[in-house]
């Protein structure tokens, strides 16, 4: 079994994979900014500002999942929250390698978050795979810089591995909580043209695929996301289908939807078809390939869907 250090272990994605490696029967440990910030899981404090990392983090390591990075979303896009978003991942990543290298530690893995920012945002229906070049924009700057970081292992990992995440499926907290309060309270509409797809995954698959990259040695870049392309209008439609809510109003106009979130309104009104073929490939299966059964064992697991 191996020993990984996890960045990011607190959050909605690095505490499941925590409980996940765990119960696999693997030694986790983690980084934070804050000492013992999970009581139950060994962690070191690093501190990006001062660059500074706990050199014992990388005792008898093996692999690393770098999930570490201020979110997307939580703040308006000023020029200072810009910079923030990229260097908690990028100075993050140095610091990553700067700590295996003090410790002489050889890798069999660098496993890194990435995002599905990396894309063009625009309205499109063809497919798009891991070969398209990354599109303009802060979001595609950001995955862009995100993924570059992670080449610097290629010298002290004998693999790694990048997943491009899509919007992350879990009822407690994230995205689709968000999406899901206004449908609950009979006020839910699509956005915009309502065309722009939506690149999902259930959090048990997200977490299927970070498992898998370890445990199949994956190098390269993957496409998080579930295997069923769905456009806005259909997703907040079957939502509600599945919440047993109607949708009432109709679709929220752009203009009004950039007033609300300013530049990163683009993250909801502009989106494309992505495959997680690769994935796939490499031998990975779906236990919710479909947003209906996705939803359904989030929201009424009692129900079995499948199509």
């Amino acid at each position: 079994m191996s020993k990984v250090l996890i960045t990011g272990g607190s959050g909605l994605i690095g505490s499941r994979l925590t409980a996940h490696l765990i119960e696999l029967g693997h030694e986790v440990v983690h980084l934070s900014r804050t000492p013992q910030a999970n009581g139950l899981i060994k962690t070191f404090v690093w501190d990006l500002e001062k660059e500074e990392i706990d050199p014992n983090a990388f005792s008898r390591i093996d692999t690393i999942f770098h999930l570490a990075g201020a979110g997307i979303v939580d703040e308006k896009w000023t020029d200072e929250r810009k910079q923030v978003i990229i260097d908690s991942r990028i100075k993050s990543a140095d610091l990553l390698r700067k700590g295996c290298e003090t410790a002489g530690v050889k890798l069999k893995h660098y496993i890194s978050a990435s995002a599905i920012g990396w894309y063009p945002l625009i309205i499109d229906d063809r497919i798009y795979d891991e070969t398209e070049p990354a599109g303009e924009g802060f979001l595609a700057e950001v995955c862009s810089k995100w993924e570059t970081s992670a080449e610097q292992f290629n010298d002290i990992a004998t693999h790694v591995a990048k997943l491009r995440i899509g919007l992350v499926m879990t009822k407690e907290k994230g995205a689709l909580a968000q999406i899901a309060r206004p449908i609950r309270l009979f006020v839910g509409a699509g956005l915009g043209t309502g065309k722009q797809f939506v690149s999902w995954i259930h959090i048990q698959d997200l977490i299927g695929m970070f498992t898998h990259a370890m445990e199949q040695n994956l190098d390269g870049v993957y496409n998080a996301v579930g295997p069923e392309a769905t456009n806005n209008n259909d997703f907040m439609q079957i939502l509600a289908d599945v919440i047993e809510r109607p949708i009432l109003l109709p679709n929220i106009p752009e203009p009004i939807i950039r007033i609300l979130f300013g530049a990163s309104s683009e993250l909801v009104l502009r989106g494309v078809r992505l495959t997680p073929k690769k994935m796939i490939e490499t031998g990975f299966t779906f236990d919710y390939p479909t947003l209906t059964s996705a939803l359904f064992n989030l929201y009424n697991p009692s129900i079995s869907a499948t199509n």
